[in-house]
């Protein structure tokens, strides 16, 4: 199975029923996990799934959600990547490197390094600024 990591508009399209993509994205996320896959997140980038969605949705609903996101961390049917520091360090170089390109979120910037480290590709994201950095990243909506 091919890693795919989990950006924040994935997450967000998966639990908000009111997203205009969250059919087409809650029915690849089921097949998805039929089929044994096993997404790939980041603390940062659930940080920033959680306050967007906190906008837009109920808190109860987004309360929800969360808990069966931490289970199935618990249960390692999500894998979960931190930002270290070292990590951390790298998205500043990003950051700085890419000065040009001011609507790329320091968020989406760690999230470039956690896929680059672990050589992940494909990223279920709606974000173009994935492949506009040139490090041939996909993104599948």
């Amino acid at each position: 199975m091919t890693p795919i990591f989990f950006d924040t508009w994935g997450w967000v399209a998966i639990a908000n029923k009111n997203d205009i993509h969250h059919k087409d994205v809650f029915e690849f996320y089921k097949e998805f996990l039929l089929s044994r896959g096993v997404p790939i997140t980041s603390d940062y980038v659930l940080s920033e799934t959680f306050t967007l969605l906190k906008s837009r949705a109920n808190i109860d609903g987004v309360i929800q959600f969360g808990e069966g996101l931490l289970q199935a961390i618990s249960a390692s049917k999500i894998i979960l990547e931190n930002i270290t520091p070292p990590r951390w360090r790298e998205a500043w170089e990003l950051l700085k490197r890419f000065r040009d390109k001011p609507r790329i979120s320091f968020c989406d910037f760690s999230s470039f390094v956690v896929m680059r480290e672990l050589d992940i590709r494909e990223v279920l994201t709606n974000d173009a600024r994935f492949e506009q950095v040139g490090f041939g990243f996909k993104k599948l909506f």
